[in-house]
């Protein structure tokens, strides 16, 4: 591709860029300056190596724009989401390919060893023939793309790429001796089926999408709904990623870190029924309510319960909590232990809030990685007694799905869980041992088998029929069985807390720790009040799943990675304190300033400026005689324009002889005299003579009187 785009044109898709990705501010200098070509005359005769370099800079901007997103918490695996600062990537490439006397650049200087085939094929005398290019509809095109992978309006995304594209073919093809009737109605047809095929694309991935296939046990936390992978069939995946860190100051370690709590069970589907509100005021429509805060003025530490009363608690926190989450997300459950009170250090603009279940979640985290203080008490201070009325006139904490009623009754009749006589530490008891004796525990699950005549459901079939699951299994089972035998219990999910690192400063929770268990309601003695009553963590999923799916983190692409990931969010945490992030940008900005300062001094250095040779001022050789015909020269110059470089003087004023205004003044009687003269003078001035130097200064005076009857320049003296 040799030919140039149209004027404006790359100009007007960095602005379309910059609207739809919101970096207007940005697009709108790079614009001016890509566009600038048309208008100065600055130019730079760039040489292969010059290329070279401004290829190397594309790379220096990508791995800039790389490490400051990833100081500003962009987690390694979204490292493709940075295409979208393309344009500015190669934008120095770009400029290099406008500003500079070439038309077109080599190809091979894109690729390290096109390079060195090139100079070894010079070395050893092979003749060679660079393939050429220009660089300005590649570079269009990457600016399309980079707007299609960061826009948000695909209406005026499309639009807008409708018309860049129309615009690039038109100009491509000017030459090509098309018809332009033909060309539109091509043109008109194109854009249709194209529109067709990505609302076709768009249809088949929502119907995909929309089957919310979870293949990660519980990675995909939500305070409102967990899809569970109950009933479905293979290898759940598990994930060896460290998803948070916790360190402990002083305090007893918590088994497990709850980040979401539901009540109602649908169809694999564990869901948080928000509480009426007759029943707390409290609690918005969507069951949440925020939270108070120690901090009343900037600079105090930002500490925040959910209690009326101001919990008592000690200046260090028994537990810190460091993990990822994503930005633009709006909820994020956090992971917090067993009797729960207040949490602190967080970001000031962030909202924390809590539900009736105990819930955690926070929105607007300023970065993806965060860190929080975590206190505890004698109980949880966020979890509301089972009060709440489902629509089947039982507490939500006791509706068990119709479904799954008949299998849960046939289990509780065999463990004798209808007896009254039997306490709910006796009633778990009898569960676990249930699950002890006859369960296995398994990731990998195969068809089970049906019976005849008999309508059995997922959980049915895990209690009656096939007997092995996960903790999704375990827990949902658990916490069902126990409704139906009259004791309230919630579905929760969370994390296990078993793994301590090498040099034991901190417990770390993997994807493979990932876990779900049972919450029950322990009811208050007949001398005390409802407060009384208490949330206790039921965990009746054999212990030996920890040890089958940690069984292949001891290898050293594991250790590095947790290495490098714990350094990275160290960093991070580092990065976002307010004593530090003054450091951090003085540092980049010096960075930049320097490279920026090197860059603009080379090329200012080696600037040109692009005019026409014919229209360059003629410089007058050093020690040549000066006559007084040289003194007309700025006169002469109005009436027929500057004298080109490398014009003699005489022949250059022979073109006052062409126009019509030279014959009624007589100019040639008196200018071909005077340029004789000015020619001894000028090419033999050891002969010239004091007369011939008078005869000439006359002359001169008289073509001036002349000349001041001519008519100026029309043409624009540059």
């Amino acid at each position: 591709m040799s030919s140039s785009p149209p004027k404006l044109l790359a100009g007007i898709a960095l602005l379309y860029w910059g609207y739809l990705t919101g970096h207007l501010a940005a697009a709108i200098p790079a614009a001016i300056i890509l566009e600038a070509r048309s208008v100065v005359s600055l130019r730079w005769d760039f040489k292969y190596e010059s290329y070279i370099k401004a290829w190397h800079l594309c790379i220096l901007c990508a791995a800039l724009i790389a490490t400051v997103s990833w100081i500003d918490g962009m987690r390694l695996g979204r490292i493709h989401t940075l295409f979208v600062w393309a344009p500015f990537i190669f934008l120095p490439i770009e400029l290099a390919q406008r500003f500079g006397n070439a038309k077109n650049i080599p190809l091979s200087i894109f690729s390290f060893f096109a390079r060195r085939k090139m100079l070894s094929d010079i070395a050893e005398g092979r003749k060679i023939t660079p393939r050429l290019f220009n660089t300005g509809y590649p570079y269009i095109t990457i600016v399309i793309l980079a707007t299609a992978k960061a826009s948000r309006h695909d209406l005026y995304h499309y639009l807008g790429l409708s018309i860049l594209v129309g615009i690039c073919l038109y100009g491509y093809t000017k030459n090509n001796g098309r018809r332009p009737v033909a060309w539109t109605c091509a043109f008109i047809l194109l854009l249709a089926l194209s529109w067709l095929g990505q609302w076709s694309m768009y249809k088949v991935f929502r119907h995909y999408r929309g089957g919310g296939q979870q293949t990660m046990l519980n990675q995909t936390m939500s305070a409102t709904e967990t899809r569970t992978n109950i009933g479905r069939l293979g290898r759940i995946k598990l994930n060896p990623k460290i998803l948070w860190r916790m360190k402990l100051h002083g305090g007893p370690k918590p088994e497990l870190l709850q980040s979401a709590t539901y009540n109602e069970y649908s169809k694999a589907r564990w869901l948080h029924v928000p509480p009426k509100s007759g029943n707390s005021s409290n609690y918005d429509e969507f069951g949440y309510r925020a939270s108070s805060s120690a901090a009343t003025a900037e600079g105090q530490r930002d500490i925040r319960w959910f209690s009326t009363d101001t919990p008592t608690l000690n200046d260090q926190a028994p537990i810190s909590i460091i993990g990822e989450v994503d930005a633009k997300v709006k909820e994020h459950p956090l992971p917090t232990p067993n009797h729960f009170i207040a949490i602190g250090d967080l970001d000031a603009e962030a909202s924390v809030e809590c539900n009736s279940l105990g819930t955690i979640r926070m929105a607007n985290p300023n970065y993806n990685v965060i860190e929080y203080a975590v206190w505890l008490g004698a109980f949880s201070n966020t979890e509301e007694p089972p009060t709440d009325q489902a629509d089947s006139n039982l507490p939500l904490d006791l509706s068990v799905p119709t479904s799954e009623r008949d299998a849960l009754k046939r289990v509780c009749t065999q463990l004798d869980l209808y007896n009254p006589s039997l306490s709910t530490a006796e009633k778990i008891e009898k569960i676990k041992n249930f699950f002890i004796d006859e369960f296995t525990y398994s990731t990998h699950l195969t068809t089970p088998r049906f019976d005849r005549g008999k309508r059995q459901s997922s959980i049915g079939i895990f209690l009656e029929g096939s007997r092995t699951g996960h903790c999704e299994y375990f827990a949902s089972a658990t916490t069902l069985l126990l409704r139906e035998a009259g004791i309230p219990a919630r579905y929760c999910i969370g994390y296990a807390v078993n793994e301590r690192t090498e040099d034991k400063t901190e417990w770390v929770m993997r994807g493979l720790h990932a876990h779900a268990w049972c919450r029950a309601w322990i009811k208050p003695s007949a001398d005390n009040d409802h407060r009384a009553g208490k949330w206790v963590d039921v965990d009746l999923t054999p212990p030996s799943w920890q040890s089958i799916e940690a069984h292949n983190l001891d290898n050293w692409k594991q250790r590095l990675a947790d290495k490098w990931q714990r350094m990275s969010e160290d960093f991070l945490i580092w990065r976002t304190k307010e004593t530090n992030k003054s450091k951090v940008l003085y540092v980049l900005t010096a960075i930049l300033s320097v490279v920026a300062i090197w860059v603009s001094w080379r090329l200012w250095s080696s600037r040109q400026r692009k005019e026409d040779a014919l229209l360059r001022p003629y410089k007058r050789p050093k020690n040549a005689p000066h006559t007084p015909l040289h003194k007309l020269e700025s006169l002469v110059t109005k009436k027929i324009g500057r004298r080109p470089t490398g014009t003699p003087l005489c022949e250059w004023l022979h073109e006052l002889l062409l126009l019509d205004v030279a014959i009624e003044n007589e100019l040639e009687e008196s200018l071909l005299p005077a340029i004789a003269l000015h020619s001894a003078i000028r090419f033999d001035p050891a002969i010239s003579s004091a007369k011939q130097h008078q005869e000439l200064a006359l002359l001169s005076r008289l073509i001036k009187r002349q000349l001041k009857h001519y008519p100026n320049c029309r043409k624009p003296i540059r």
